[in-house]
């Protein structure tokens, strides 16, 4: 493994826009995204594990996905609430690894549970409206050295999110 390979960590509540900027990053950028979402709803129904166990089995298989892309190529993005604890047990392997860069994506919470019932259901986690206030509650106030603040609390245009991403990391993509 190379520190000369690089993570971009997409971290915010849920419905803030890290898959939509992801995607838009894999687009632009031919940066790997890594939908953490779907990697869950794939690994879940095979699991035999709940609650806390569950998501260190989650986090697990996340970081085996971002080693095995990253041995492909030379730079990636995932995403994370960062509300879980166990995150952070992650993301200093990931440090140790891995070029690290932090992108919050940020919303507010309103809008963000807006965005969450308004979306393809199937594509996302289920979980509770409780459960959902919780997560984001926690994500909101979710302080790191952030490389990168994008406010997403209006839809962006593309071109302004790929802008503020170039500047912030030209030469590095």
């Amino acid at each position: 493994m190379s520190p000369t390979k690089t993570v971009y960590v997409l971290i915010g509540p849920k419905g803030s826009g890290k898959t939509h900027i992801g995607t838009l990053l894999e687009r632009a950028f031919d940066i790997t995204f890594l939908s953490v979402e779907k990697l869950g709803l794939a690994n879940i129904p095979q699991s035999t594990l709940t609650g806390r166990e569950l998501l260190q089995e989650g986090f697990h298989q996340e970081e085996v996905e971002i080693d095995r892309i990253l041995a492909g190529t030379d730079a990636m993005s995932c995403e994370s609430t960062g509300a879980a604890e166990y995150f952070y047990v992650v993301l200093e392997r990931l440090r140790s690894k891995y070029d690290v860069k932090l992108l919050r994506i940020y919303s507010p919470l309103e809008t963000c549970y807006q965005r969450v019932h308004d979306r393809d259901q199937t594509a996302h986690i289920p979980v509770s409206e409780q459960l959902l206030r919780s997560i984001n509650e926690q994500a909101a106030t979710v302080d790191l050295n952030w490389d990168l603040q994008i406010d997403n609390s209006r839809p962006l245009p593309e071109w302004e999110i790929l802008d503020q991403f170039r500047s912030r990391f030209a030469g590095t993509t």
